[in-house]
């Protein structure tokens, strides 16, 4: 499990990425956190802790000393330009792997699927976003149809 403070930095990571807006949710409050974390360290057990560390340093070159979750939402949106766009390949797919993830955490099935009975409630950010969930198909595009 990752350090508290780890936390802390992803979760204004992913904050910085989707949040709250209006009538729609944003990550944390879907919990995509959890799944971002969980998703990161199934790959690789310690990563979070090591990407929680690169946005603290990228953060330090936004401001001095400055952690991630110091910085306000323009710096924050400094630190994850930057990295996306830095020379360094590992660098680039840190931040792909907190957008995959995190917008997968806020907008897919999985925050409303409970994995005890199988039961899919649509979560909030598809009425939002105006998607009426998973359909059998359409006739046009089976086979044999």
């Amino acid at each position: 499990m990752p350090e508290p403070s780890s936390l802390e930095t992803i979760r204004a990571a992913l904050d910085t990425l989707a949040p709250s807006i209006e009538e729609m949710p944003g990550a944390l409050a879907l919990g995509a956190d959890g799944h971002l974390v969980e998703l990161l360290e199934m790959g690789l057990p310690g990563i979070s802790d090591m990407f929680a560390g690169l946005l603290d340093a990228y953060a330090g070159e936004v401001r001095a000393r400055a952690r991630f979750v110091d910085l306000d939402g323009a710096e924050r949106d400094r630190v994850l330009r930057a990295m996306s766009t830095d020379d360094s390949q590992d660098i680039r797919d840190a931040v792909d792997a907190l957008i995959v993830f995190g917008f997968g955490g806020t907008f897919s099935e999985w925050s409303g699927y409970d994995e005890a009975t199988g039961a899919l409630q649509a979560p909030a950010t598809w009425a939002a976003v105006g998607f009426n969930g998973p359909v059998p198909g359409h006739p046009d595009y089976r086979e044999g149809v």
